[in-house]
């Protein structure tokens, strides 16, 4: 900004405040003026108007930047049921399939938290992660299938608690995840509406797995079996596979669609 414009600037500042000064009191740091209530020199008023015009001229080139490179939100191109390349991780030791109450284990050293493991019947071949809703500018994912394998006995409250508790010590990555918890009976109820078995894969796995709610007399914990149905059964003591749910951050942005490392067609993440 030229000297020409300050010296503007400042004459009007002293004028609109009824006071006048000598030409060489007449600089930004010697003239202030109030506005609602906070008194500032003219000085840091110039200096945060530049530092604003600044951040300013740095989201326009981001957002430049982003068009020009085909970026966007996740949340303005994922639909529910798409794959997105989410990276959970491996496991760094060896766990076998869990035998008592508030138990994980089903999975091997260098094994993908990506893909899936046997708990009940085999392995499910669903693997990676899929859009489980939208929901405050948010992207919810549900794994697949199910990484590993929880053993409940007869404590639904307990293994309600655990098994939000795993997901968000075990599947969140740090970049792109904001939380994390086990998929809930009402999450698994909208994917279709009712409990009845269905054909869609976004509920029906293949395998049966826990659902992390408790009936409402608090005795059983809900389960899906193979073909999607949601079921609490009088024989809880088992072990199955869970399914976490990973909140994303609202500002998560995707190249565009790829492939995932399973050869799913899959949302890149940026």
């Amino acid at each position: 900004m030229g000297g020409g414009y300050l010296l503007i600037i400042i004459i009007l500042l002293v004028v609109t405040n009824g006071i006048t000064y000598g030409a060489s009191q007449l600089t930004s740091d010697g003239v202030s003026y109030t506005r609602n209530g906070e008194t500032k020199s003219v000085k840091q008023a110039l200096d945060e108007l530049i530092t604003k015009s600044s951040k300013v001229d740095e989201l326009e080139k981001k957002v430049t930047y982003y068009e020009n490179m085909g970026v966007d939100y996740l949340t303005t191109k994922a639909k529910v049921g798409d794959y997105v390349a989410y990276d959970a991780g491996i496991w760094g030791s060896n766990a076998v399939k869990p035998t008592e109450q508030g138990q994980f284990g089903g999975y091997s050293q260098g094994q993908s938290k990506n893909a899936s493991s046997a708990c009940y019947y085999d392995a499910p071949n669903l693997k990676g992660w899929r859009v489980l809703k939208k929901e405050d500018g948010k992207v919810y994912l549900v794994h697949a299938s199910y990484p590993e394998c929880y053993y409940h006995g007869t404590s639904p409250s307990d293994s309600v608690k655990k098994l939000n508790e795993r997901a968000q010590s075990t599947y969140v990555d740090g970049k792109y995840a904001e939380s994390a918890h086990a998929l809930n009976y009402e999450e698994a109820l909208a994917i279709t509406g009712i409990t009845s078995s269905t054909d869609k894969d976004l509920r029906a796995t293949g395998d049966n797995y826990w659902i992390a709610s408790a009936t409402n007399d608090g005795t059983r914990l809900w389960n899906a079996d193979k073909f999607g149905g949601m079921y609490y059964i009088n024989n809880d003591n088992m072990s199955m596979g869970f399914r976490p749910v990973i909140v994303l951050k609202s500002d998560v942005l995707t190249t565009g669609e790829e492939k995932d490392m399973f050869g799913n067609k899959a949302w890149i993440l940026a």
